[in-house]
């Protein structure tokens, strides 16, 4: 053969493999619509399901949204069309692996996606599989539901739609729930005439989160004494012995006849239920586990509670092979028992409510080695907790959701429960994200960021991103008026930029509504005068009930708590929840463009931007002696992790003393923790004391001269740190980090640098006084959530001021150091701001 017939050939063979492999790489496209008019129809099986028929019929209505055709829904053997179903209905052998149910759960939820010449085929291993593809089908195609409220839905149109996709897919983590505390509201106000619970439902549908298999492992030791009353009654001795006592909602699991009720209760509940999966052992909710002997020789509560959860779980094994036990790891049995696990318990470990030896993280670690199958409860939003302010709770830090996310699912995690609020105006896109997450925890969160800011607010994606970022909790904000009134101004801009887009126009309604709560909620935490108080309660809860099908506020916890302790706080007893006389918020008239509009102004008026520079210092801290600084004893007590900085002169240990479970009552908390570190983050010296209430000496050794920091970890139990006056010892402000000190704190020295002609500072934490190096007034401050500003009095500058004596709860500098002491001699700088100003050990005061 010659060079040129061999060169031909090998064009021709390269062509082919192109082509073979471009074919491979690019599905088939299938024309669904063209000019308005559907060319396919949605086939089911006619064996298919009610919810699969449910199911076909919303793809057919989201289809014609689209392309404005009318989708037909037939039956068929799936040869052509928009195929829907099962593997099953429609049998395919090469998605047999790909669908495969592995260990009974995990697949229940897998479906597959495929383009073909005559059909696009949407399959799952079940019918929730298949709802799957549904929903996966119209996200590609440009649908998208960030939020359950109507106005919050994207649906793309065009009369011409083509298909060209193909995907497998199954989540990683089998049980996924992000639920309201509290639950939904009920009434018949609903604007579509649906329901809370139907929004939330279709939210789940729609973006899947759903489970494998449902979570069972809430307190439940007080439904078997409920189911089993009369005999309860008869034999007291089956409840909780407590300071000789039986009584209360626990029981005595070591007693044989409790074991037998615990057990035929667990088979009976699985017996009525056949479609659950799992049966809860867990105890009854707070304290009072039974004291008595035997109880007390099977061990620690852990081994109590997990107990009886072992011996209901060989029963159920038996009966109903597949079935599981579940259980709580929480409160007083929040660490793994000193037994093994039947294989059939399952273990929910609660973030945030652990005692005992372990922090959370080291229970993280150690219960997988422990149980077979487990998963995690978190805390997105507790209304108790945020209030719906800003900046919210967990369900608005990214950073931590994140984080956890990918912890769990490297220690196995089968399942995932967040406690949230029906809040989605200050946790929205948390939860939206999470979701993401929860499916796919390696799912590329900056891209389904900039997906949401472009479909939800179109030309003003980059102002509301701004908003988002500027309030998100995971970016420390100090929430000033100034910070609230930028928020507000990046809404502004958005609404500017999308005035020709009604879609747009209608989320950021809704968002301008929430900062209405958060601008008569400000108002309110503010006010003194208890007539005002009232008024703008009223105020906040006709708006939260106006606005209750937006789901901005979580209308569910404000008509019971915000109203209930309204009730109390103004004697109003008729706005107890419990009561059914009419109350003053119950308005039903839609909220008005130009109510909205006249909100929004007011909020632009009252939250005016505040001008700040801030400076940056570095962390490289060194000692400034200065003269006639008298040292004294640095001694501060709080509640939560502190950090310090502390000085080695010439290599010498650095010493301290740390008090732990100063609050008596967390005293079982996790043991108390510190660590040591130089200015590279190693850690140089770490240790674990006891919650004991006693005063622990710490001789820290160092490998050389120089500032080392130190951290405090209480596990909540509260500490003590007290340092001697030889020491130069200073604390650490962090930005946007909240202190609860445990009383009055001393009087704090920090340094106001040179050529400073107005101090800046944000402050939280009530009327407080700034002296200045003579010790005389400069001002008296009664702003609180304010950035401060102060004018430095000539000579002033280049000198150490002080706080006078009271607790804060935010400090934040923005133009000099955050470095606070109890005396100027203990004081700690940056190094380049003690050159710059020329501090020295003969600097003057």
């Amino acid at each position: 053969m010659n060079h040129a017939r061999l060169s031909a050939l090998f064009l021709l063979l390269g062509w082919l493999l192109a082509t073979s492999l471009n074919s491979f790489a690019k599905p088939a496209a299938l024309k669904l619509a063209e000019n308005g008019r559907a060319l396919q129809p949605i086939v089911i099986s006619d064996k298919a399901s009610g919810a699969m028929r449910t199911n076909a019929l919303e793809l057919a209505e989201y289809l014609g949204r689209i392309t404005g055709a009318k989708f037909e829904v037939t039956t068929g053997d799936g040869a052509r069309g928009i195929v829907l179903g099962t593997l099953a209905e429609f049998p395919n052998p090469s998605l047999a692996q790909p669908l495969e149910i592995r260990n009974t759960f995990d697949g229940k939820e897998a479906f597959a996606i495929r383009t073909e010449k005559n059909r696009v085929l949407l399959v799952g291993a079940t019918d929730l599989g298949a709802s799957h593809a549904a929903m996966r089908l119209l996200e590609h195609l440009g649908c998208r539901w960030f939020f359950p409220a109507k106005e919050w839905e994207v649906v793309p149109t065009t009369k011409t739609l083509s298909v060209s996709f193909e995907e497998t897919d199954r989540p990683k983590i089998l049980a996924r729930r992000i639920w309201y505390g509290y639950g939904a509201f009920n009434d018949k106000g609903h604007p579509q005439g649906g329901s809370v619970l139907k929004d939330y439902e279709a939210w789940t549908r729609h973006n899947r989160m759903a489970s494998s298999f449902r979570v069972s492992a809430g307190h439940a030791w007080q439904t078997i004494i409920l189911a089993n009353k009369k005999v309860v009654d008869e034999h007291p001795e089956y409840r909780a012995l407590v300071k000789g006592e039986r009584k209360g909602e626990q029981l005595c699991v070591s007693n044989p006849e409790v074991q037998r009720l615990a057990t035929e209760w667990a088979l009976a509940y699985l017996t009525k239920n056949p479609d659950r999966e799992m049966v809860s052992m867990e105890c009854s909710d707070g304290l009072g586990q039974c004291e008595c002997d035997n109880c007390k020789k099977l061990g620690s509560v852990s081994d109590r509670v997990f107990s009886l959860a072992n011996h209901v779980a060989r029963a159920v094994r038996e009966k109903f092979p597949g079935k599981l036990v579940g259980c709580l790891a929480y409160a007083e049995h929040s660490e793994p028992p000193s037994f093994a696990l039947e294989p059939n318990v399952y273990v929910q470990l609660t973030a945030g409510f652990t005692q005992g030896r372990y922090t959370f993280d080291e229970l993280v670690d150690l219960w997988p080695k422990q149980a077979k199958a487990m998963g995690f409860y978190e805390y997105f939003s507790v209304w108790l907790w945020d209030f719906d302010r800003l900046p919210g709770g967990n369900g608005g830090n990214l950073t931590h959701i994140r984080s956890r996310i990918d912890r769990y699912v490297k220690a196995g995690a089968a399942s995932f429960d967040a406690e949230s609020g029906n809040n989605w105006g200050v946790h929205g896109r948390g939860y939206y994200i999470a979701n993401k997450l929860l499916w796919n925890p390696d799912a590329n969160v900056d891209a389904l960021l900039a997906d949401f800011y472009e479909k939800a607010f179109g030309p003003g994606a980059a102002a509301m991103k701004r908003y988002y970022e500027r309030v998100a909790v995971d970016n420390k904000p100090l929430l000033s008026r100034g910070l609230v009134g930028e928020a507000f101004r990046d809404v502004g801009e958005a609404a500017r930029l999308a005035k020709d887009r009604p879609d747009v126009l209608a989320r950021l309604d809704q968002l301008k509504h929430y900062l209405r709560y958060v601008h008569l909620r400000w108002q309110l935490d503010h006010e003194k005068d208890k007539a005002k108080q009232k008024e703008l309660t009223v105020a906040a809860l006709t708006l939260g009930y106006r606005t209750r099908y937006e789901y901005m506020n979580h209308w569910a916890a404000m008509r019971y708590t915000f109203a209930g302790d309204a009730a109390k706080k103004f004697d109003e007893p008729t706005w107890k929840p419990t009561d059914r006389s009419t109350k003053p918020w119950l308005v039903d008239a839609p909220v008005t463009r130009d109510e909205t509009e006249q909100w929004f102004r007011a909020g632009l008026e009252y939250f005016q931007p505040t001008p700040v520079k801030e400076l940056k210092f570095s962390s490289d801290l060194v000692p400034v002696t200065f003269t006639n600084a008298k040292p004294i004893v640095s001694l501060q007590s709080y509640q939560r992790p502190m950090n310090y900085a502390l000085h080695s002169r010439a290599g010498e240990p650095i010493e301290a003393e740390f008090t732990t479970g100063v609050i008596a009552w967390y005293r079982d908390r996790a043991a108390a923790r510190w660590w040591l570190r130089d200015g590279a983050s190693n850690v140089v010296a770490s240790g674990t004391l006891p919650q004991d209430g006693e005063a622990h000496k710490l001789v820290m050794k160092v490998p050389r001269a120089g500032t080392y920091f130190f951290e405090g970890n209480d596990s909540a139990a509260g500490w003590k740190f007290k340092v001697e006056p030889d020491r130069a010892v200073t604390l650490l402000n962090e930005r946007g980090h909240r202190v609860i000190s445990l009383g009055q704190m001393q009087e704090m020295f920090f340094y106001v640098p040179k050529g400073t002609r107005e101090l800046q500072y944000f402050w939280n934490g009530g009327p407080h006084k700034l002296l200045g190096p003579d010790k005389k007034l400069i001002a008296e401050v009664n702003q609180d959530d304010e950035v401060v500003t102060i004018p430095v009095p000539i000579g002033k500058d280049g000198q150490v001021w002080s706080l006078s004596p009271r607790a804060h709860s935010q400090l934040w500098f923005f133009n000099a150091p955050n470095c606070l002491a109890a005396s100027p001699a203990a004081l700690l700088l940056p190094k380049e701001l003690v050159r710059r100003d020329q501090l020295n050990s003969t600097t003057h005061q």
